[in-house]
């Protein structure tokens, strides 16, 4: 089952006086200019229902454009993530037939969509390493409050502030840009850097330095002296080694081990 929920909050600003206009025009600036299309998936109507109203109420708040779609079967959602792109999709675990973990096997493998972020919802703790493949940007365990989900906005909002930086290089004459959170990792080949993107590879001449100083701001990791790879982008970390989620796999230079764990656990700590 499906029903959906569309709010354009700009269209609300008919009813306030000229000066209120104002004021919102002011406070929700940003708001306006941003839309975020959002996907529930739980079997239980009254958490659906839950997190509907916090996430209305939340994003109104911040006078931010939102559409919201719920689901109650996690075939349905994927059925639908083929025709749909959906921003955030907040998604139990403890689905029937088709489980939280089988949705996200789907949208990350199947569906190949590395962009939508996934926030697990369970009744139980303990899911972390074996969600951790499938990339998920945070997860909440069940009674769901207002200060949990508006704990999930915040982080969305500073997650797709990253779609807005861009990394420029050059190649001959011309300049090119590309989402920072398009890239997967980058790799010294002598002269030139070698970078992978969600649409493939690029070439281009630069020094491995210069690259790691414009990204590093960027959940970016320099785990050997010619790689630098993108966190976001990591299936599996081990001590001495990282896979990437096209199952190429890098090893981490023995003197940067500890530094690089320890940067990867401070990130992943910080997106709790």
């Amino acid at each position: 089952m499906i029903w959906r929920m569309q709010v354009y909050y700009k269209g609300r600003l008919a009813f306030f006086t000229f000066f209120g206009k104002i004021i919102l025009f002011i406070l929700g600036a940003r708001g306006q200019n941003m839309q975020i299309n959002i996907a529930i998936c739980d079997d239980e109507f009254n958490i659906c229902s839950q997190v509907e109203n916090l996430l209305v109420e939340i994003l109104s708040e911040k006078f931010i454009n939102y559409n919201i779609d719920v689901y109650n079967m996690g075939k349905d959602l994927c059925e639908e993530m083929q025709r749909t792109e959906y921003d955030l999709v907040f998604l139990d675990i403890e689905l029937p037939q088709m489980n939280g973990v089988d949705i996200g096997r789907c949208i990350r493998e199947q569906l190949k969509n590395e962009r939508v972020q996934i926030v697990y919802i369970s009744a139980k703790e303990g899911y972390a390493m074996e969600l951790f493949e499938y990339r998920p940007m945070n997860f909440l365990v069940k009674p769901l409050d207002k200060e949990k989900i508006e704990r999930v906005i915040r982080k969305y909002l500073i997650v797709s502030e990253q779609d807005n930086h861009l990394f420029t290089y050059k190649k001959k004459y011309d300049f090119y840009k590309i989402p920072i959170s398009k890239i997967f990792y980058f790799q010294n080949r002598g002269k030139k850097i070698a970078m992978q993107t969600d649409e493939g590879e690029v070439e281009f001449y630069d020094s491995i330095e210069n690259v790691y100083q414009r990204v590093k701001g960027h959940k970016f990791l320099f785990i050997h002296k010619s790689i630098i790879v993108n966190y976001e982008y990591i299936k599996k970390f081990g001590y001495e080694q990282v896979t990437m989620i096209d199952e190429t796999v890098f090893p981490i230079s023995q003197s940067r081990r500890k530094a690089i764990r320890e940067m990867f656990m401070d990130i992943k700590k910080r997106e709790r």
